[in-house]
């Protein structure tokens, strides 16, 4: 398996700076962000399986957000990265989290930004939807993502009605212009398709994992946790829970929803650039 063809960079030289994404999005959104680190180290981003280059297979059983964990420890095992600086946005917070706790020996530090740790009664409804077969139908998120439009006549196309939907009102405009660079790919008759298949996206949705809180208390090393003020995945109570769980971890709420590295990616980059000179380096 060659790793490094699954790799996006950002530039940089260095200590790496790694970026787990969140479900459904390219790293491309995250380029104002990354490159508001740019003196920080190599700045790169393992792509999760729905976006590898050289592996279109779908969504399989089995397939879980501990796979995508152990997918990352792989990579860094490749490509010999140790001391990364792990910076995981929703899902890749999570996925950041795990890797940490089970090869600490990777790390030197985590930024965990709004991670998908919800009311641990939220995740249990989710984990019984999805041992009945109705996570597809029911869970929120992946209702959402089945509907998702998918293709368009033309990039411009796509532009116009991607830019028009909620979702992406209060993006940084470099952001939106990196999704639609990286999430976006020519279908072969001048259309384009979501890079991302939504098929991937409901799996991850349907599979996120009812027990991760259990790792909370086993983080070995320095973390700090970003909140979206308005965020509705990783609340308030949340953040207290993660608290009580580990109270070494360093918290900032940043102004946002949910998406606020693509929403504030300077601010987002000053709290991280911030905290890392706390830890001296």
């Amino acid at each position: 398996m060659n790793w490094a063809q699954r790799v996006r960079t950002f530039g940089g030289e260095g200590r790496p700076i790694h970026l787990a994404v969140a479900n459904g999005f390219p790293p491309g959104c995250y380029r104002p962000l990354m490159e508001a680190l740019t003196d920080l180290g190599r700045r790169v981003s393992v792509l999760p399986r729905p976006l590898w280059p050289d592996d279109h297979q779908p969504p399989r059983r089995g397939v879980t957000w501990y796979t995508l964990a152990e997918d990352l420890l792989q990579a860094f095992e490749a490509l010999g990265w140790r001391e990364v600086i792990g910076i995981g946005h929703s899902m890749g917070g999570v996925i950041t989290m795990v890797a940490a706790v089970r090869r600490p020996d990777r790390f030197r530090a985590l930024v965990l930004m709004d991670p998908v740790l919800m009311d641990p009664k939220v995740l249990a409804l989710f984990r019984i939807l999805r041992a009945l077969g109705l996570g597809p139908r029911l869970h929120p998120l992946a209702r959402r993502a089945r509907r998702r439009r998918r293709s368009w006549p033309s990039r411009e196309a796509a532009a116009a009605h991607l830019r028009a939907r909620p979702l992406f009102a209060a993006w940084h405009p470099q952001a939106f212009e990196g999704y639609l660079a990286e999430g976006l790919r020519p279908a072969g008759d001048g259309s384009v398709v979501l890079a991302y298949p939504p098929e991937w996206e409901v799996h991850i949705f349907v599979n996120v994992p009812h027990d991760a809180w259990r790792f909370v208390p086993h983080i070995p090393l320095p973390v700090l946790v970003l909140r979206g003020s308005a965020s509705d995945t990783f609340t308030a109570r949340d953040e207290a829970r993660f608290r009580r769980l580990q109270p070494r971890a360093d918290f900032r709420t940043l102004p946002g929803s949910h998406l606020f590295p693509m929403e504030h990616p300077e601010e987002t980059a000053q709290a991280i650039r911030g905290w890392l000179a706390g830890l001296g380096g």
